[in-house]
């Protein structure tokens, strides 16, 4: 397995994660990539990227936040779990072979 370093500048991130689960989450968008993301968060007001993983359609799989800095993605588990993001909005459509299998 292949992982993408994105190479996002974070701000002020908050170490101490100690991974005990991971957690799926889907982007809510059919199209986007991990600097769409990162952007999207920096404009909430938070330190980037809240996940530490993103796997786009095609399976290419992109590094977040380190997996030691405490996430933003699911209240009262961030500092206890690993965050991947899924693009797509699996409400309406499903994850791909290439998806799935990264």
């Amino acid at each position: 397995m292949y992982i993408i370093n994105s190479n996002l500048d974070f701000r002020g991130l908050t170490y101490g994660n100690n991974p005990k689960m991971i957690i799926l989450h889907h982007a809510e968008a059919s199209g986007c990539s991990i600097q769409d993301i990162h952007s999207w968060h920096l404009n909430n007001g938070w330190s980037g990227c809240g996940y530490n993983y993103f796997i786009k359609k095609d399976g290419s799989i992109y590094k977040g936040r380190p997996d030691n800095a405490i996430g933003a993605h699911c209240l009262s588990y961030n500092g206890v779990s690993i965050g991947i993001c899924m693009e797509g909005r699996f409400n309406v459509e499903e994850m791909g072979n290439s998806q799935y299998n990264s």
